[in-house]
């Protein structure tokens, strides 16, 4: 098996990997980098000289997963199969379009170029058939299967478990173990044991601070507040996912009379979004699918309502205080920079940020504001000076270090790739998954790399020797090969045991090798790694 990563290695954004298994090829997302002055597309090469993939697979529809199919143009024209659930579909070609058609206004109103066309969203939304079903295994080539199991990210997000004849891998996509109110969480059968295990690693370096019950009831307060007092809400937030989790979470409190009613407002893409999330009500949790079948709105009433198309923000601000939720989650475009531009001249106002802000985006560097002196924002070219309230609430639909600790030992890979997180979030899970897995061989892949997952048949051949003799062998052979090390305990229990036969137990064993004798190996700076002592 050989994994190439063409994006989303060593970053959140632009995810795509490609995976060589059995002789087949398969490309797992395609997605774009969202902040500004970044190139927005991963590193593709020419499919038509290196051959085509055999097969696309989506894991889910956020635009950092998906916003670069349309330029896959040739693929799709030579009849590439994509698969994705029900849900996915239906996402993925609501974004593509708004992106299309934002692409086309940037084109017309600042020469921008744009990275593909409607026309090419056309094409590949005329291509986008092969719907799955949750936890069935499907044939994508002759002899392997895909599974799509429940991520618990979004609607239709899923963890991809692809296994061939010899070999497996699981791509885990994005993941959320914490409980929502509209998606379960992520529930890894046990039958998923993969050779191989790919792992967002976005908060690998980071717990949640606090619950996200306490979060919820820490935004509703102060949401109320402001509008008690006289102000205006703006919650700019993802249209997928984000935005129906704090409309839920606006919706329950007004229901509940743990606050008192005001108008909510719903403007953006999320009012598509929302309609998705309606069709799918029956995978969604059980109070919403309950109401979907009893034909209820799961996301309005009386009170939270949709701005009709073609409403100017000053329209709807003119109405009093009130509280808007409305795409971009990071302030890029969007009806939530229109709302902005307004609500951040009053101090009675509040900017309520839910979600992740990529560097150089607009949402971050307004995040960056609540901490700083300098209250100076820009947005559009435009200079504002920020006297609104600027509060971050923890709603992260990512797992924290903890929570993807512990999906790891209960995956228990042979061999681990940490990716989707920057340099900080993956060395944190790096250090955190070396102590408490041993067994497993972790790795930190950067765009472009290929690693080439070969199986080592071990020099031990069955044999049970003293501790001085094996580590006398295993030497021997660091030497040969002209290795260099530092090697991790792991590493070299498996030039001994081989790649088959690396458990917990073996790891151990060896780890009590090196500690017996010390005449072969040493310990380098770090407590767990070792380098050749001296010649054989």
């Amino acid at each position: 098996m050989n994994l190439r990563f063409f994006g989303g290695a060593n970053e959140v954004g632009a995810s795509s990997t490609l995976i060589e298994i059995d002789g087949y090829r398969i490309l797992v997302d395609a997605g774009i980098r969202m902040g500004p002055g970044q190139d927005p597309l991963p590193h593709f090469p020419d499919f038509d000289t290196v051959g085509m993939p055999n097969a696309v697979l989506l894991t889910h529809a956020h635009t950092d997963h998906t916003g670069a199919l349309p330029r896959l143009r040739n693929l799709w024209l030579a009849g590439v199969k994509i698969y994705q659930t029900p849900a996915t579909k239906a996402i993925t070609r609501v974004l593509l379009e708004d992106s299309a058609k934002r692409m086309q206004r940037e084109e017309q109103e600042e020469s921008k170029q744009p990275l593909y066309t409607l026309d090419d969203v056309d094409v590949f939304l005329h291509c986008l058939g092969e719907e799955v079903r949750w936890l069935e295994p499907v044939p994508i080539c002759e002899g392997v299967t895909a599974t799509w199991i429940p991520a618990g990210h979004i609607l239709g997000a899923a963890m991809i478990y692809i296994k061939s004849k010899s070999e497996s891998i699981l791509m885990t996509g994005d993941v959320s173990v914490s409980k929502q109110l509209t998606i379960p969480s992520v529930d890894v059968p046990k039958w998923c044991k993969p050779d191989v295990m790919v792992i967002e690693s976005t908060y690998g370096n980071r717990r949640h601070k606090v619950s996200r019950t306490e979060e919820a009831k820490r935004l509703v307060n102060d949401v109320a507040n402001t509008i008690k007092e006289g102000g205006m809400v703006l919650l700019p937030a993802f249209a997928v996912g984000r935005s129906q989790e704090v409309i839920l979470i606006l919706k329950q409190a007004m229901e509940r009379k743990e606050i008192p009613e005001f108008p909510v407002y719903v403007d953006g893409m999320v009012r598509d979004i929302n309609g998705i999330y309606s069709q799918f009500a029956d995978e969604l949790q059980r109070p919403l699918r309950g109401k979907g079948k009893q034909g209820e709105s799961l996301f309005y009433s009386d009170m939270i309502k949709k701005v009709p198309r073609g409403t100017k923000p000053e329209s709807v601000l003119a109405e009093g205080p009130c509280c808007v939720v409305a795409s971009s989650g990071m302030l890029v475009g969007g009806k939530s920079a229109a709302y902005a531009k307004y609500l951040v001249r009053d101090p009675r106002n509040l900017i309520a940020i839910t979600g992740y802000q990529a560097e150089g985006t607009p949402g971050r560097a307004l995040e960056d504001i609540k901490g700083s002196e300098n209250r100076v924002w820009f947005l559009d070219d435009e200079r504002f000076d920020v006297k609104c309230r600027v509060e971050r609430y923890s709603l992260s639909a990512h797992a924290d270090s903890k929570e993807l600790l512990e999906l790891v030992k209960k995956v228990q890979p042979r061999k681990l790739f940490l990716v989707h997180g920057d340099a900080e979030a993956r060395g944190e899970l790096f250090k955190s998954v070396c102590k408490a897995c041993p067994a497993v061989d972790v790795k930190l892949p950067e765009n472009g790399e290929v690693h080439r997952m070969e199986k080592r048949k071990g020099i031990a051949g069955g044999r049970k020797l003293s501790s001085d003799r094996i580590l006398r062998e295993v030497a021997a052979f660091v030497q040969k090969m002209g290795l260099t090390g530092p090697f991790r305990v792991r590493e070299l229990a498996e030039m001994w045991f081989g790649t088959e036969g690396i458990t917990p137990l073996a790891v151990k064993f060896f780890e009590w090798c090196l500690s017996l004798e010390r005449w072969f190996f040493e310990r380098d700076r770090s407590d767990n790694l070792f380098r050749l002592k001296q010649p054989i």
